[in-house]
């Protein structure tokens, strides 16, 4: 039987110490026993320590971005299990190293335009002229390379939303 999850996600569970028990796919850096953050790039070991903890102690849903060893970049979102044993979830997908070239404003402009808004609402939403977001989202699609706004929102679809939780996670189900 194959593995089901789709390219460039993975599932990982781990104890309340935040040690890996179980994560999918056999091509992942990290392996059953590893702590959840071994294998990420020094700068992003604390805030993956800070968001097990609080998953593991306050039951808080959390969503954090991560780079790996290798420079691949990860939105990972983590639920709390019901067990010490499998205490935590983490549903991680890999996202375009492109994405860290982009501005606060203009990654702003992609989020809501990954949510379908028009050009006028996401000026609307950010308090902008529309010509700035035009200019946006040009400036957006020249450091990803992406040639029509067709592109850019196909784009902006697949890896700027959601960045909130998904609507059900896995201690929700059941």
């Amino acid at each position: 039987m194959s593995d089901t999850t789709l390219v460039d996600t993975h599932i990982t569970i781990c104890d309340w110490q935040g040690r890996v028990i179980w994560v999918s796919g056999d091509d992942m850096l990290i392996k059953p026993g590893d702590f959840a953050w071994e294998h990420l790039a020094e700068e992003s070991h604390e805030p993956a320590k800070t968001a097990v903890a609080r998953v593991v102690a306050l039951r808080e849903k959390m969503v954090v971005e991560s780079s790996n060893e290798l420079g691949q970049r990860f939105r990972a979102w983590l639920w709390p299990l019901h067990s010490p044993e499998m205490a935590l979830c983490v549903l991680s997908v890999a996202i375009p190293n492109e994405l860290s070239l982009l501005t606060v404003r203009e990654n702003e402009t992609l989020s809501h335009l990954a949510q379908g808004l028009q050009t006028r609402e996401i000026s609307t939403k950010m308090d902008v002229s529309t010509s700035t977001t035009h200019t946006h989202l040009r400036r957006i699609r020249e450091k990803l390379k992406l040639t029509t706004l067709e592109s850019l929102t196909a784009f902006a679809a697949r890896y700027c939303h959601p960045h909130a939780m998904p609507t059900q996670g896995p201690a929700d189900i059941g």
